[in-house]
Protein backbone atom coordinates (compact mmCIF):
# COMPACT_ATOMS: atom_id res chain seq x y z
CA UNK A 1 0.00 0.00 0.00
CA UNK A 2 1.76 3.45 -1.00
CA UNK A 3 2.39 5.79 2.06
CA UNK A 4 0.72 8.57 0.78
CA UNK A 5 -2.73 6.97 0.41
CA UNK A 6 -5.59 8.10 2.10
CA UNK A 7 -7.12 4.71 2.50
CA UNK A 8 -3.89 2.94 3.04
CA UNK A 9 -5.82 1.71 6.71
CA UNK A 10 -8.64 0.84 5.69
CA UNK A 11 -8.75 -0.53 1.94
CA UNK A 12 -8.64 -4.35 1.45
CA UNK A 13 -7.76 -3.70 -2.07
CA UNK A 14 -4.23 -4.67 -4.18
CA UNK A 15 -2.30 -1.48 -4.81
CA UNK A 16 -1.31 -0.74 -8.22
CA UNK A 17 -0.66 2.30 -10.49
CA UNK A 18 -3.98 1.80 -12.41
CA UNK A 19 -5.86 2.62 -8.92
CA UNK A 20 -8.13 5.63 -9.85
CA UNK A 21 -9.26 6.83 -6.27
CA UNK A 22 -5.10 6.95 -5.51
CA UNK A 23 -4.77 8.84 -8.35
CA UNK A 24 -7.84 11.15 -8.38
CA UNK A 25 -7.32 11.94 -4.38
CA UNK A 26 -3.39 12.67 -4.93
CA UNK A 27 -4.54 15.23 -7.39
CA UNK A 28 -7.10 16.91 -5.50
CA UNK A 29 -4.38 16.92 -2.32
CA UNK A 30 -1.54 18.02 -4.35
CA UNK A 31 -3.18 20.56 -5.78
CA UNK A 32 -4.98 21.53 -2.58
CA UNK A 33 -1.98 23.57 -0.92
CA UNK A 34 -2.70 21.47 1.75
CA UNK A 35 0.55 20.97 3.74
CA UNK A 36 1.60 17.47 3.46
CA UNK A 37 1.58 16.47 6.95
CA UNK A 38 -2.36 17.23 7.33
CA UNK A 39 -2.97 15.13 4.08
CA UNK A 40 -4.66 12.62 6.19
CA UNK A 41 -7.29 12.06 9.06
CA UNK A 42 -6.86 13.23 11.93
CA UNK A 43 -8.31 11.78 14.89
CA UNK A 44 -10.41 14.65 17.28
CA UNK A 45 -11.50 13.93 20.82
CA UNK A 46 -13.98 16.34 22.30
CA UNK A 47 -14.16 17.76 25.42
CA UNK A 48 -17.43 17.54 27.44
CA UNK A 49 -17.65 21.39 26.80
CA UNK A 50 -17.60 20.60 22.77
CA UNK A 51 -19.53 17.20 22.39
CA UNK A 52 -22.45 19.33 21.09
CA UNK A 53 -20.06 21.62 18.69
CA UNK A 54 -18.04 18.23 17.26
CA UNK A 55 -21.90 16.40 16.84
CA UNK A 56 -22.91 19.33 14.66
CA UNK A 57 -19.90 19.37 12.49
CA UNK A 58 -19.79 15.29 12.24
CA UNK A 59 -23.50 16.12 11.06
CA UNK A 60 -21.70 18.92 7.98
CA UNK A 61 -19.34 16.22 8.01
CA UNK A 62 -21.44 13.24 6.84
CA UNK A 63 -23.43 15.78 4.75
CA UNK A 64 -20.59 17.56 3.05
CA UNK A 65 -21.24 17.21 -0.51
CA UNK A 66 -24.69 18.25 -0.44
CA UNK A 67 -23.28 21.41 1.77
CA UNK A 68 -20.96 22.69 -0.46
CA UNK A 69 -23.63 21.72 -3.84
CA UNK A 70 -25.21 24.37 -1.45
CA UNK A 71 -22.67 27.16 -1.37
CA UNK A 72 -23.03 27.24 2.35
CA UNK A 73 -20.33 28.81 4.32
CA UNK A 74 -19.11 27.96 7.95
CA UNK A 75 -17.13 30.28 10.68
CA UNK A 76 -15.11 27.96 13.11
CA UNK A 77 -14.18 30.15 15.93
CA UNK A 78 -12.58 30.04 19.53
CA UNK A 79 -10.45 32.51 21.70
CA UNK A 80 -8.58 28.81 22.57
CA UNK A 81 -6.06 28.04 19.88
CA UNK A 82 -4.99 24.00 18.95
CA UNK A 83 -8.39 22.96 20.49
CA UNK A 84 -9.81 21.82 16.89
CA UNK A 85 -10.56 24.54 14.20
CA UNK A 86 -8.06 23.70 11.84
CA UNK A 87 -8.01 20.05 11.98
CA UNK A 88 -12.08 20.25 11.49
CA UNK A 89 -11.48 22.40 8.63
CA UNK A 90 -9.20 19.68 6.85
CA UNK A 91 -11.34 17.06 8.12
CA UNK A 92 -14.38 18.15 6.01
CA UNK A 93 -12.43 19.36 3.41
CA UNK A 94 -10.94 15.90 3.07
CA UNK A 95 -14.25 14.26 3.50
CA UNK A 96 -15.58 16.52 0.09
CA UNK A 97 -12.95 15.02 -1.46
CA UNK A 98 -13.77 11.25 -0.54
CA UNK A 99 -16.96 11.98 -2.05
CA UNK A 100 -16.39 13.46 -5.42
CA UNK A 101 -13.58 11.77 -6.38
CA UNK A 102 -15.01 9.72 -8.86
CA UNK A 103 -15.91 12.86 -10.37
CA UNK A 104 -12.69 14.66 -9.73
CA UNK A 105 -11.64 14.14 -13.37
CA UNK A 106 -7.85 15.84 -12.44
CA UNK A 107 -10.03 19.02 -11.72
CA UNK A 108 -8.86 21.31 -8.73
CA UNK A 109 -12.09 21.24 -6.62
CA UNK A 110 -10.66 22.33 -3.07
CA UNK A 111 -7.77 24.34 -2.13
CA UNK A 112 -6.50 25.39 1.89
CA UNK A 113 -5.40 28.94 2.39
CA UNK A 114 -3.58 29.58 5.50
CA UNK A 115 -4.64 33.74 5.34
CA UNK A 116 -1.55 35.17 7.09
CA UNK A 117 0.97 33.56 5.24
CA UNK A 118 -1.23 33.79 1.87
CA UNK A 119 -1.35 37.79 2.51
CA UNK A 120 2.66 38.00 3.38
CA UNK A 121 3.32 35.65 -0.23
CA UNK A 122 1.19 38.14 -1.36
CA UNK A 123 2.95 41.62 -0.55
CA UNK A 124 6.64 39.70 -1.28
CA UNK A 125 5.60 38.59 -5.22
CA UNK A 126 4.99 42.36 -5.73
CA UNK A 127 8.80 42.18 -5.55
CA UNK A 128 9.78 38.77 -6.63
CA UNK A 129 7.95 37.85 -9.77
CA UNK A 130 9.37 33.68 -8.67
CA UNK A 131 6.63 33.53 -6.00
CA UNK A 132 4.23 31.76 -8.03
CA UNK A 133 0.56 32.36 -6.49
CA UNK A 134 -1.60 31.11 -9.93
CA UNK A 135 -2.77 28.37 -8.32
CA UNK A 136 -3.77 28.98 -5.27
CA UNK A 137 -5.67 32.84 -6.87
CA UNK A 138 -7.16 29.90 -9.04
CA UNK A 139 -8.34 28.02 -6.28
CA UNK A 140 -9.75 30.46 -4.59
CA UNK A 141 -11.61 31.95 -7.28
CA UNK A 142 -12.82 28.25 -8.35
CA UNK A 143 -13.07 26.00 -6.41
CA UNK A 144 -16.15 24.71 -5.15
CA UNK A 145 -14.71 24.80 -1.32
CA UNK A 146 -11.85 26.89 -0.10
CA UNK A 147 -10.49 26.66 3.77
CA UNK A 148 -9.37 30.14 4.98
CA UNK A 149 -7.40 29.34 8.18
CA UNK A 150 -6.78 31.78 10.79
CA UNK A 151 -8.68 34.37 8.13
CA UNK A 152 -8.66 37.03 11.09
CA UNK A 153 -5.30 37.32 13.30
CA UNK A 154 -4.75 40.99 13.73
CA UNK A 155 -6.07 44.85 12.04
CA UNK A 156 -5.80 44.56 8.59
CA UNK A 157 -3.75 47.07 6.57
CA UNK A 158 -5.59 48.22 3.43
CA UNK A 159 -3.98 45.85 1.29
CA UNK A 160 -4.87 42.91 3.48
CA UNK A 161 -8.52 44.06 3.44
CA UNK A 162 -8.64 44.82 -0.67
CA UNK A 163 -6.68 41.37 -0.76
CA UNK A 164 -9.07 39.30 1.08
CA UNK A 165 -12.10 40.85 0.45
CA UNK A 166 -11.68 40.24 -3.14
CA UNK A 167 -11.81 36.62 -3.30
CA UNK A 168 -14.58 35.98 -0.69
CA UNK A 169 -16.90 38.62 -2.35
CA UNK A 170 -16.27 36.43 -5.40
CA UNK A 171 -16.82 33.14 -3.65
CA UNK A 172 -20.20 34.61 -2.32
CA UNK A 173 -21.26 35.91 -5.51
CA UNK A 174 -20.64 32.67 -7.15
CA UNK A 175 -22.35 30.85 -4.31
CA UNK A 176 -19.42 28.91 -3.20
CA UNK A 177 -18.73 27.35 0.03
CA UNK A 178 -15.83 28.70 1.96
CA UNK A 179 -14.62 27.20 5.03
CA UNK A 180 -13.21 29.92 8.05
CA UNK A 181 -11.62 29.47 11.43
CA UNK A 182 -10.55 32.35 13.67
CA UNK A 183 -10.06 33.37 17.10
CA UNK A 184 -12.55 36.08 16.89
CA UNK A 185 -16.45 35.99 17.98
CA UNK A 186 -18.58 37.31 15.66
CA UNK A 187 -19.29 40.53 17.46
CA UNK A 188 -15.24 40.80 17.84
CA UNK A 189 -14.73 40.50 14.45
CA UNK A 190 -16.05 43.51 13.32
CA UNK A 191 -13.46 45.72 15.35
CA UNK A 192 -10.97 44.41 13.81
CA UNK A 193 -12.38 43.56 10.36
CA UNK A 194 -14.64 46.26 9.66
CA UNK A 195 -18.83 45.15 9.32
CA UNK A 196 -18.52 44.37 5.30
CA UNK A 197 -16.16 41.38 5.93
CA UNK A 198 -17.74 40.44 9.24
CA UNK A 199 -21.08 40.12 7.37
CA UNK A 200 -19.05 38.32 5.06
CA UNK A 201 -17.36 35.58 7.34
CA UNK A 202 -20.02 35.10 9.21
CA UNK A 203 -22.52 34.83 6.66
CA UNK A 204 -23.08 31.20 7.08
CA UNK A 205 -22.87 28.39 9.93
CA UNK A 206 -21.03 29.79 13.10
CA UNK A 207 -19.49 27.18 15.46
CA UNK A 208 -17.88 27.78 18.87
CA UNK A 209 -15.14 25.70 19.72
CA UNK A 210 -14.38 26.04 23.65
CA UNK A 211 -11.87 22.99 24.76
CA UNK A 212 -8.53 23.30 26.06
CA UNK A 213 -5.39 23.50 23.92
CA UNK A 214 -4.60 19.75 22.28
CA UNK A 215 -1.07 20.28 20.65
Amino acid sequence: MKDDCLYKGVCNDDCSKSCMRYSQMKYMLDHSNLPKNQQCIHKLIPDSCDLKAFEYLQSIQLDIENFVRGGNNLYIWSRQVGNGKTTWSIKLLLQYFDSVWDRCAYTQLGVFVNVPNYLSKCKASISNPEIDLSEIQYGLLNAPIAICDDVIVSKLSNYDYSSLESFIDSRLFEGKTTIFTGNYSPDELESVAGPRLRSRICSGEIVELRGKDRR
